[in-house]
């Protein structure tokens, strides 16, 4: 049996989870931007975490996995069911009952265990988002869209050749799916979009997700969450010091990939993504004080940028001494990253009134 839904364009995409909700939403006439999913989700964050049996530690400036998907569907009325299952074949006749109904499914994977994405075994990352839109049996195969496009690659090797859409075949899917591999293994776990229900935002849906992001950010529980895992990040420099150099390199350029656009920030460890959010809120919402905070937050991404940097020229052989700059850089960051959050409460809870 064959089946492509018609009518489903895949699109690329600064990062790979509001880039497949994206497309799927507006398969179904919904046309929101990235921008505005990420704010939606309250995405903006920081963890910085040390995984047992990973070569080098976890950074990420976004809200964890699952817990955006869940904001998402809180702020944007856009119902987004998290189902998962823990037999292969079960997970493939799920899938595929949905295709069926012409219903395109978001499903997570591991990274490295893509073969188009040509990515090393040690660079793993189990919470990838792509969409499946259509299935050959026949041919074995499943078609694909992730956020690349011809031109635009989504990772740093040479080998990779960006597609408007990916063939794969279905057992290749199938090992990236039920994954166990840390960080985030994606445990057949994939995205359902109730299509027929969604409303118009309104300004205060926009306002509740800002509070929420930036309460979250300024206050969570654990040292290495929201603002306290950028400190946390930068006190770490001062261990990075006495890694071995094999440690450092792994470390150094997963640190760049977790920052830099390439890695799916959108740039500026997303900073950048919330910056056009506000900006895009503050004509949606009539609050042009979000915009000039907005114009603040595409600065800091160029100062998260400039800290990308910095790490892949540690991960290029520069000497270890560059860490020092580094750290003294992620202070700085943390100083403007917790006025802007203030910034923002204040500004929400005076046009809120």
């Amino acid at each position: 049996m064959k089946h492509i839904i018609e009518g489903f364009i895949p699109l690329s995409g600064k990062n790979d989870t509001t880039s497949a909700i994206r497309e799927v939403i507006k398969y179904y006439g919904v046309n929101l931007s990235e921008e505005m999913l990420f704010g939606l989700g309250a995405g903006l964050h920081f963890y910085y975490f040390s995984i047992r049996n990973l070569p080098h530690p976890l950074i990420g400036g976004r809200m964890l996995p699952r817990k955006f998907e869940e904001n998402l569907t809180q702020h944007s009325h856009i119902n987004i069911h998290i189902k998962t299952t823990t037999g292969e074949q079960s997970a493939w006749n799920s899938i595929k009952s949905q295709l069926i109904l012409n219903h395109p499914i978001i499903v997570y994977v591991e990274m490295s265990a893509l073969e188009y994405l040509h990515m090393p075994e040690d660079q793993r990352f189990g919470s990838h988002c792509v969409t499946v839109f259509g299935f050959d049996e026949e041919e074995n195969v499943v078609y694909v869209s992730d956020r690349d496009q011809v031109g635009y690659p989504i990772t740093v090797s040479s080998l990779e050749h960006p597609q408007n859409h990916h063939i794969v075949p279905i057992p290749e899917l199938s090992k990236a799916r039920v994954s166990k591999m840390e960080p985030f293994p994606p445990d057949n776990t994939w995205l359902e979009i109730e299509w027929n229900f969604y409303h118009f935002l309104t300004r205060y849906q926009i306002f509740s997700a800002v509070r929420e992001n930036m309460i979250q950010f300024l206050n969570a529980p654990n040292t290495n969450e929201g603002l306290r895992a950028i400190l946390l990040f930068a006190r770490s420099m001062d261990q990075w010091k006495n890694w071995s150099a094999e440690k450092l390199n792994h470390a150094a350029l997963n640190a760049f990939m977790m920052i830099d656009q390439i890695g799916g920030t959108g740039g500026g460890a997303f900073r950048k993504m919330y910056g056009l959010f506000l900006l895009e809120a503050a004509h949606q919402a009539a609050a042009p004080a979000l915009g000039a905070i907005g114009e603040q937050y595409l600065f800091l991404g160029e100062q998260w940028d400039e800290v990308g940097h910095l790490f892949f020229n540690l991960y290029q052989g520069e000497q270890p001494d560059i860490l020092q700059d580094i750290k003294i850089k992620l202070n700085q960051i943390a100083i403007v990253e917790k006025g802007l959050a203030n910034q923002l409460l204040s500004v929400i809870g005076a046009i809120s009134e």
